[in-house]
């Protein structure tokens, strides 16, 4: 069976303390290195309406799977206070990459799915769809861009061979 939907590139975990977060996954889980992007705020809507969101992004690769780590730095309605403010901490969403990004999004529509969360990153387009009912984490897409893809090959590459040296680095845009 082909997976037009494409691999399942990304892990996201929402955190309380990024720090201590990031110490778990270099020092126990030997993950790393991760990238830094502090107080980063997207064009973006939270269930169709305007959200100001400001987060700090960790990324990193295991293998091929990147791992993001969320920490949200302020109070603005969003799909990452919805799960705090539900008591949950931990895997949030996984992300992927559709051949079709247009198609799948109406797919995911046309089954019921709403998009949450909506934005733009140095023009390409990604969302995160409500599936949480049906499996327990909201799923993201990106559109299939150089933007990501640039961004998530420097990420894995860092990775390869990564000596445990200068675990967290910052933002590589």
């Amino acid at each position: 069976m082909s997976q037009p939907l494409g691999t399942m590139r990304q892990l996201a975990y929402v955190v309380r303390d990024l720090d201590a977060a990031l110490k778990y996954w270099v020092d126990v889980l030997h993950v790393g290195p991760f990238f830094k992007f502090e107080n980063f705020v997207l064009e973006q809507k939270y269930r169709g309406g305007p959200s100001n969101v400001d987060l700090t992004l960790a990324l990193g690769n295991t293998g091929d799977v990147q791992i993001e780590l969320i920490l949200q730095n302020n109070d603005e309605p969003s799909v990452y206070k919805e799960f705090l403010d539900a008591g949950r901490i931990g895997v949030h969403h996984f992300g992927l990459m559709p051949e079709d990004y247009a198609a799948e999004c109406a797919k995911f529509r046309e089954l019921g799915h709403e998009a949450a969360f909506e934005a733009t990153v140095g023009g390409a387009d990604l969302v995160y769809f409500d599936t949480v009912d049906s499996i327990g984490h909201f799923t993201e897409f990106w559109t299939n861009d150089s933007v990501f893809i640039d961004l998530f090959l420097e990420i894995e590459n860092a990775a390869k061979g990564w000596d445990g040296k200068n675990p967290v680095r910052p933002s590589p845009l």
